[in-house]
């Protein structure tokens, strides 16, 4: 009787260390799944939405990357004039950067240039958007350059006081002559074009119409789309199979512009984020459904802004955390590295 009860005792206590066992793995499985995405605390990423301006050192911004655990950079030449401004970067700076730096800077052909801020030029080419435009594929011609723009089309005027800079109010329809001329040279060159246009109502037929002008043309809109919501985004990546979305500066934390509603709110505008680290649950959605047509970025235009540089990148992180990991990597950096990846010209 005494050897039945240490039995019983014995299986007992097996019985309870396996439940145990099996309650701990299933702990352990749920804490897993929990955490669809927790690499990206160290995901490589690389910036596709940057600019460059003449005072942004290329060791500075190393630094920044570096520190970040960003492994390269889109960088687009602000090439406007004036304490204002804040510009006066180039090309040549850039291509000088990503020559100091190999396989850490992908420089664009400048598309912010004071010379493209008149309608007239769009709509009614003149010698000097020929220059630029011969220009532009001189540069894309070498090899040398990644992509072409940030083409400013739509665009919100805007004050820094304590920058002491300014953005200016900008109004040009999308699908111009000049627009498409540079959407075939993208298209030679096989070189993502990347532009900037708030969707309102009457801007967006102009993107349709330059998407189907030439589908070999690989657009990038700038900004998630012009703040487009979720299910307008969904309808034109359908649609559009050359239309990729950057999510330059659409972290809302309170250093970051166009994730704020800023420089004004429109009904046109809608965010990413509830400004807690949290995707809205349509967005996070869309991502994971055209996982392959979203990149990410910063967009430090003015130089002060560099400040807040890391602060961004650590909310990129949050925000793919909460992201499958395959969605994850592909937002973060290869995405990207698909885009800028030149298979020749023509």
């Amino acid at each position: 009787m005494g050897c039945v009860r240490v039995m019983v005792s014995v299986l007992a206590i097996g019985l309870v260390l396996g439940l145990s066992s099996l309650q701990a793995v299933e702990t352990s499985s749920a804490l897993a799944q929990s955490k669809p995405s927790q690499p990206a605390a160290t995901l490589p990423i690389i910036n596709a939405h940057m600019h460059l301006n003449k005072n942004m050192p290329a060791a500075q911004l190393i630094a920044l990357m570096d520190s970040a655990g960003v492994t390269q950079s889109v960088l687009m030449a602000r090439y406007y004039r004036g304490d204002r401004s804040g510009g006066e970067g180039s090309d040549e700076q850039a291509l000088s950067y990503a020559k100091q730096y190999p396989g850490r800077f992908l420089p664009f052909v400048a598309g912010q240039r004071p010379e493209l801020l008149e309608q007239k030029r769009w709509l009614e080419p003149d010698e000097v958007a020929k220059k630029l435009l011969e220009q532009v594929e001189e540069r894309l011609r070498s090899g040398e350059f990644s992509g072409l723009g940030e083409l400013i089309i739509r665009h919100h005027s805007y004050m820094i006081p304590q920058a002491a800079q300014m953005g200016s109010e900008v109004d040009i329809p999308v699908d111009t002559p000049l627009m498409r001329a540079f959407a075939d040279l993208a298209a030679r060159y096989q070189v993502p074009m990347t532009i900037h246009a708030e969707a309102e109502p009457r801007v967006v037929p102009g993107m349709v119409s330059l998407l189907e002008y030439n589908p070999k043309a690989r657009i990038i809109w700038a900004h998630s789309c012009g703040r487009s919501s979720a299910k307008a985004i969904r309808e034109m990546l359908t649609r559009h199979p050359n239309l990729f979305c950057d999510l330059g500066d659409m972290t809302r934390i309170p250093a970051s512009g166009y994730g704020n509603y800023w420089p004004r709110q429109t009904p046109s505008i809608f965010l990413i984020e509830d400004g807690t680290g949290r995707l809205y649950d349509d967005m996070k959605a869309l991502y994971e459904e055209f996982s392959d047509r979203f990149v990410l970025g910063t967009d430090n235009a003015h130089t002060p802004s560099l400040r807040s540089y890391e602060a961004r990148i650590r909310r990129w992180r949050q925000l793919l955390s909460g992201l499958s990991a395959g969605t994850a990597r592909r937002l973060a950096h290869l995405n990207a590295e698909q885009l800028f990846t030149r298979k020749g010209s023509k």
